[in-house]
């Protein structure tokens, strides 16, 4: 139990601190990326104003958070100019700004984003714009490289830290994982001793009760509060056992699992209920496929299945069917239960599963054979124990399926 909240703590822990780093990142970077962004539409606007002269440059009041831009840092820009006819036919290139770019390679440019049609965007790692100029055209490649190589820097310092943040966090999680779940292991193990510890205080008076009452209904004969007597100390007597049983499958370490064959396990359990679903008019139907062997205590396996079976005879209504079928898919066995319901049943079918939950919010007790609310919750506890999982859905309004697979 220890080593499964520990686990469950760092897991959760850690997933909630990966959620915050890697939204740091994405927002890091992205801001980064649009500021990176807006400076370099600045330096473009100022490149298409002023048609590429440097006298001619007029430096506005650039946005909040964006650096003001200067004539230094214009001339470190990196660009050439493309000038061209109406047809597209190259009539003057000046790479002044740029040496890794000669004429030929800058016609070539031109040409491309001619035939694109656009009049701005991106090309391999040039950002362009087309200015109209009388019978002319302008077009403008700005080198956004270095915009690039900034981008690129930050995103994987910033993802480095993250990483490392990441890390150093893993270990401090692990290292004080144990210290913060103490206290809740202390008031686990100290509600389990108290339902263990009262239920064994609890059996002696209840069967001093029981054979107190057995032996006033011989001496003065049976009446009506002698039955009420008993069926209530019996009703005790079965909680009792049902709380010590969740109590012992909340230990730690489960109990030695062995080779078992539950079909033959199965069809040695199936009569009695097949018997007691005759007596109200079910329909029990049986699918078992032989020779099927699951790795798992022999003890446990019969009180899952009696678990399910006992829910089904008690709660499908007199004229209604239980099917069970017992089958292999490949590497995993499944037990499949599916009983009749009433009608009106809870949407969400976990809640089936809390210990203690009856269908009956008033919690009345209209028969002997009305259930406490902790039989599901246990043979879900068996299932996990043995890397099992138990889940249930209503297949249809009026019925219910349990699926234990293994």
């Amino acid at each position: 139990m220890t080593k499964s909240l520990r686990k469950r703590f760092i897991f959760f822990t850690m997933a909630a601190v990966s959620c915050l780093l890697l939204f740091i990142v994405i927002a890091l970077n992205g801001l980064n990326w649009m500021m990176l962004e807006r400076q370099s539409d600045m330096v473009m606007k100022i490149l298409v104003d002023s048609n590429g002269a440097f006298q001619k440059m007029d430096f506005n009041q650039p946005p909040p958070f964006i650096r003001p831009l200067d004539m230094d840092r214009m001339r470190s820009s990196r660009f050439f100019i493309v000038r061209s006819d109406a047809d597209g036919n190259v009539r003057e290139v000046n790479t002044d700004q740029i040496f890794s770019i000669d004429r030929e390679t800058a016609e070539n440019y031109a040409l491309a984003v001619w035939q694109t049609g656009r009049t701005s965007g991106r090309i391999d790692g040039y950002k362009f714009a087309v200015k109209d100029l009388g019978p002319n055209r302008l077009l403008f490649f700005m080198d956004t490289s270095g915009q690039s190589e900034s981008f690129y820097m930050v995103l994987f310092v910033s993802a480095a830290i993250a990483v490392l943040c990441w890390l150093i966090l893993l270990i401090i999680v692990s290292l004080l994982s144990g210290k913060v779940i103490r206290p809740v292991i202390a008031g686990m193990e100290k509600q389990k001793q108290f339902i263990t510890n009262a239920g064994h205080e609890m059996k002696t008076p209840l069967a001093i009760i029981q054979s107190n009452n057995d032996t006033m209904a011989l001496i003065h004969g049976e009446n009506k509060y002698n039955v009420h007597i008993r069926t209530q100390t019996r009703r005790l007597n079965v909680l009792m056992s049902n709380l010590l049983l969740l109590a012992r499958l909340d230990e730690e370490s489960p109990p030695p699992a062995e080779p078992v064959n539950i079909s033959e396990l199965a069809a040695e359990l199936l009569p009695a209920y097949q018997e007691a679903a005759l007596v109200r008019s079910l329909r029990f139907h049986v699918q078992i496929e032989p020779g099927l062997r699951l790795l798992i205590e022999k003890a446990s396996f019969q009180q899952l299945l009696t678990i399910l079976l006992d829910n089904a005879v008690k709660y499908t209504p007199d004229g209604g069917q239980i099917s069970l079928r017992l089958t292999r898919h490949g590497r995993r066995i499944s037990m499949i239960q599916e009983n009749s319901c009433e009608a009106s049943h809870e949407a969400d079918t976990e809640i089936l599963f809390e210990r203690f939950y009856r269908g009956d919010p008033a919690r009345t007790q209209r028969a002997e054979s009305s259930g406490y609310g902790i039989g599901l919750s246990a043979a879900r506890a068996i299932c996990e124990r043995f890397n099992g999982k138990l889940t249930a859905t209503y297949t249809s309004a009026e019925s219910i399926r349990f699926v234990a697979s293994f």
